[in-house]
């Protein structure tokens, strides 16, 4: 372990996803390795405040980043020249924490009930169909215009100032289709209002069995999996990285860490560096021709 305390940086406000994991294994990871691990939030930029604040420290394995797939392969393609650190080389992956399906929620009065029925609608109607999102570069955002684009459908993307008023908005009706992260998908089910058609998951996900992925459903190539997990410094010695996954692994692995893990909708899945480096470069590559496709830039 790097000789001294532990700066584990989250890229968002505190109360997100990135933040309530690196609060998770923050605790457990200091009472088992007896190093101090404290949890520093640094938002903006789409994360890469403290990206960059990582990529410019002493590569000894001492400053972490709580990193996700939107935060590290969308932002980075986004912001693409205007960042002081090169994305592919100043950072190194060490660990996945945890990968985690999207949900394709429909408003209960568009009458389709599964991913074929919804692509037909789509090219039937085409244009009288909108998707909301928690704004433009979302992991929803890409995910959606994937599906759009294997689907050769059009559907209206409209931006919203996070993820849970475009949900809501499909409760209303204002909105058509929200790929939803697993826990509030299944929570405004609950509601009648919407209901759940797919999962984006290559395979099916325990907290809904009876619900079709996207690749059975019409799309054989579909996949989308968000993901989350620590980063350190590029040129960080092999050795020290290694540990380091090691110890995150053990800590994510703890039955209480993997409930919680679970309860947020999403699957454990620690690794190691080079499968994590492996995952990283195939998303940055991917959705960075998305977002040159797209066309997409920074607010």
């Amino acid at each position: 372990m790097p000789a001294g305390p532990i700066r584990l940086l989250v890229g968002f406000a505190p109360g997100g996803a990135n933040d309530a994991i690196a609060r998770l294994i923050s605790t457990p990871l200091q009472n088992q390795t007896k190093t101090t691990v404290v949890v520093e939030n640094k938002p903006g930029v789409g994360s890469n405040v403290a990206a960059g604040e990582m990529a410019r420290a002493t590569p000894n394995g001492q400053v972490l980043l709580l990193g996700s797939t939107g935060g590290q392969t969308i932002a980075p393609a986004i912001y693409a020249g205007k960042l002081p650190f090169d994305p592919a080389k100043d950072i190194q992956p060490v660990t996945l924490i945890s990968r985690s399906a999207l949900a394709v929620v429909v408003h209960d009065g568009l009458p389709v009930k599964n991913i074929s029925e919804l692509i037909a609608y789509a090219k039937q109607n085409p244009g009288k169909l909108n998707y909301s999102t928690g704004g433009s570069g979302t992991g929803a955002h890409l995910g959606t215009e994937y599906f759009k684009s294997m689907a050769g459908v059009s559907i209206t993307h409209i931006p919203y100032k996070g993820d849970a008023p475009a949900l809501q908005d499909v409760m209303a009706g204002l909105a058509h289709v929200n790929f939803a992260g697993l826990p509030a998908a299944i929570a405004a089910t609950a509601s009648g209002k919407v209901r759940i058609i797919a999962v984006t998951s290559p395979k099916r996900v325990p907290q809904l069995p009876n619900i079709p992925t996207v690749a059975e459903s019409g799309l054989p190539d579909y996949s989308v999996l968000t993901w989350y997990g620590v980063f350190t410094t590029g040129g960080t010695p092999a050795p020290v990285v290694k540990r380091l996954a090691t110890e995150i692994g053990q800590v994510v692995n703890q039955p209480a860490v993997r409930e919680s893990i679970v309860k947020l909708g999403m699957e454990p899945a620690p690794s190691t560096p080079e499968e994590f480096a492996k995952l990283f470069q195939a998303d940055m590559d991917r959705w960075g021709r998305m977002v040159r496709t797209l066309g997409i830039k920074a607010d």
